[in-house]
């Protein structure tokens, strides 16, 4: 067959439900029902396991301190090993390294013991975030990425709903550390299932990716892998381009915004007399709305150009901490949904980015290295905003930087350039 007809031919294909990408789809969902394990368990076990382990409000804070800085480091380490030997084994070692760290936590003992085995975890994490762009990008043409990336970052989501049904009883029937075991022996089965799933590259198939717009994909052959005679970008190149600070300004002021206001919002509405029940109640709200979300942004990052696509997700989490900051029981229910459907946007529309601006051989690397610059601001932000709280007398402050912070994203937003439709220089 010759191959320029192939691939006429697959740009001429339907929307086709059975195309081996959708299985690279439920990988990348089971994989991140994995990361939303990782970070979303924790929270739920706390307080038994402070009980237990006689740990102070501020130790507690630096276990999970040290999820943050596994997963800050290791996602630009992620990175450039994705771009080197590929997708699937990034994400099968991340899953096994999350495997290591939520066994060690049942095991925990110590300070020093529980904030390694956390560090792993972050670690193992971002090894599930990071290749998946790529991996997504090699599968699908430019305009079905954004929804496929959508539809496998709503694993997240999902496992967040289960684990708050599942964890308050089996805490009440057994030792928090349990909890850390059944997440390792889901993990566990992520990783063999997973180990059958992943592919690398649509031409392993004999496939062409899915929803070719026009032609080939730069770097890609006609199967959809990476031309490897191309020479290699150098960091130093990629570290030069305007458009990687551009997406980790928005990343890094986001990140700020996001991690003050999910860190002080429930005491906020306790300090303005909320009761603890209501105040978590809130986000049951938040949480819900984060299942389906991921999903709708994927698709508005087909449609429209990355830029808007920010602008409107940042728009809508801006506004609604707005609302939030009324204190009026609608006010706080209507923006903490507004908050839970606009959460996912960002991270979404931000890796389906990529493709649009970097060539197939180091979306890995780029999506690292703004993910870093993201988890650099998750670090540094609770401390920000505790400090300017403890200030001013008032976490009304805190949440107003938050607010400010995520304005500042929308604002990079908007200067975001198109992607060129020239041949990137090396």
């Amino acid at each position: 067959m010759n191959p320029i007809r192939a691939t006429d031919d697959a740009c001429k294909e339907p929307f086709q439900f059975f195309h081996y990408g959708w299985v690279i789809v439920i990988g990348g969902f089971l994989c991140q029902a994995c990361f939303g394990v990782s970070r979303h368990l924790y929270p739920y076990v706390l307080p038994t396991m402070e009980v237990e382990l006689n740990l102070l409000h501020e130790q507690s804070g630096s276990i999970a301190s040290a999820y943050f800085i596994g997963y800050a480091i290791m996602t630009f380490v992620w990175g450039i090993l994705t771009d080197r030997i590929g997708s699937r084994r990034c994400m099968l070692m991340g899953q096994c390294v999350l495997l290591a760290g939520l066994t060690g936590m049942g095991f925990i003992a110590t300070l020093i013991l529980a904030s390694l085995c956390y560090f792993l975890c972050g670690a193992g994490a971002a090894g599930l975030f990071v290749p998946l762009a790529p991996l997504i990008s090699r599968w699908f043409g430019k305009k079905r990425r954004g929804t496929a990336l959508g539809i496998a970052m709503a694993g997240t989501g999902l496992v967040t709903l289960v684990l708050s049904f599942i964890i308050p009883g089996l805490l009440a029937s057994y030792s928090w550390r349990w909890s850390w075991w059944i997440g390792a022996v889901f993990v566990l089965a992520m990783v063999i299932i997973c180990w059958f799933l992943l592919v690398d590259s649509p031409g392993e198939k004999h496939l062409t990716p899915m929803g070719i717009d026009k032609g080939i994909p730069a770097g890609q052959d006609v199967m959809g892998n990476y031309q490897q005679t191309k020479p290699r970008v150098s960091m130093k190149r990629i570290l030069k381009r305007g458009v990687l600070w551009n997406l980790a300004g928005i990343y890094f002021t986001r990140a700020i915004g996001y991690t003050i206001f999910m860190t002080f919002a429930v005491r906020y509405l306790e300090e303005i007399g909320w009761q603890e029940e209501l105040a978590a109640a809130v986000f049951g709200v938040w949480g819900a709305l984060q299942i389906p979300s991921p999903v709708v942004w994927g698709v508005i990052a087909d449609h429209l150009p990355k830029k808007y696509a920010f602008a409107i997700a940042l728009a809508l989490d801006a506004g609604g901490v707005f609302i939030f900051l009324s204190g009026s029981a609608v006010g706080c229910y209507l923006g903490a949904a507004i908050i839970g459907f606009a959460d996912v946007g960002v991270p979404t529309i931000m890796a389906a980015s990529m493709a649009d601006y970097f060539e197939p051989a180091i979306i890995g690397t780029a999506l690292g290295f703004v993910t870093l610059i993201f988890g650099i601001g998750c670090i540094v932000a609770p401390s920000i905003g505790g400090y300017l709280g403890d200030m001013t007398g008032t976490l009304h402050t805190a949440i107003m930087l938050s607010l400010g912070a995520i304005s500042a994203a929308l604002i990079l937003a908007l200067l975001l350039k198109k992607p060129s439709t020239k041949p990137l220089s090396h």
